[in-house]
């Protein structure tokens, strides 16, 4: 059995695993310099993505290094967008540097999250990518508002499923605020792995199945058990 999938990872964000998790990857999120990371640590993340032939992607955030870009931040979007493009613009400018280009696009934390829901900020983050990055694909979750405006904006999309999060509904997350939020059972991670591209469906914590569409399937780079995910799903993906 083959799963014709990729698989990504957060990365460049601190943790001690890069290293031994990126030869499992297709594609990996770098950290920009919103919740963390710097020039160093984007460059040497690309470095080690060439090294194993993983696509490469921004990562941006909130500007909020105090709250990892986890909590929502009260900002007006012209400023929200200078942040976007700087952090966005440096992983493009660096993998130039490597002779490597951006791959794609995918928000962080709270910023990710609210686009599920919030159909303006959806709209002016696709509204953003399609004027400054429209050669780039972006990762979201079928379903939610920030798909519909990526189609809308005319931006090509990967529909991105999560392995080690429960789900509220087919494209939204359990809050981390509740202990219920991450998988840790890897028994139970590779069922919903299996259950989302093979059936195309997520059983929610209502007990309710949704419909769900997986093109690229992300690893959170800071889950205790990161590693032994990307062992245990690489052997089932064929990259793509």
């Amino acid at each position: 059995m083959t799963l014709n999938v990729d698989l990504n990872c957060d990365l460049g964000e601190g943790m001690p695993n890069d290293n031994a998790i990126m030869p499992y990857l297709g594609s990996c999120n770098i950290a920009s310099g919103g919740h963390t990371g710097n020039a160093q640590t984007v460059i040497e993340t690309i470095q080690l993505a060439k090294k194993h032939q993983v696509k490469i992607g921004a990562h941006p955030s909130y500007p909020d290094r105090l709250n990892f870009g986890r909590k929502p931040l009260d900002i007006s979007f012209p400023l929200l967008q200078e942040s976007l493009v700087q952090q966005i613009t440096l992983i493009k400018e660096l993998a130039a540097t490597e002779n490597m280009s951006m791959h794609h696009i995918k928000f962080h934390g709270a910023l990710y999250l609210s686009s599920l829901t919030s159909q303006k900020l959806a709209n002016q983050l696709a509204q953003l990518i399609a004027t400054h990055y429209n050669d780039v694909l972006l990762y979201a979750p079928f379903g939610s508002c920030m798909a519909e405006e990526a189609l809308r904006h005319n931006i090509p999309i990967k529909y991105e499923g999560f392995v080690d999060r429960a789900y509220s509904t087919g494209s939204e997350l359990v809050s981390r605020k509740q202990p219920n939020a991450l998988l840790t059972n890897l028994e139970t991670i590779k069922t919903q792995v299996l259950s989302m591209v093979n059936s195309g469906s997520i059983l929610a914590i209502d007990n309710k199945e949704y419909a769900i569409k997986v093109d690229t399937l992300c690893i959170h780079g800071d889950h205790p058990k990161a590693l032994e995910i990307a062992q245990l799903l690489a052997p089932l993906i064929q990259l793509r």
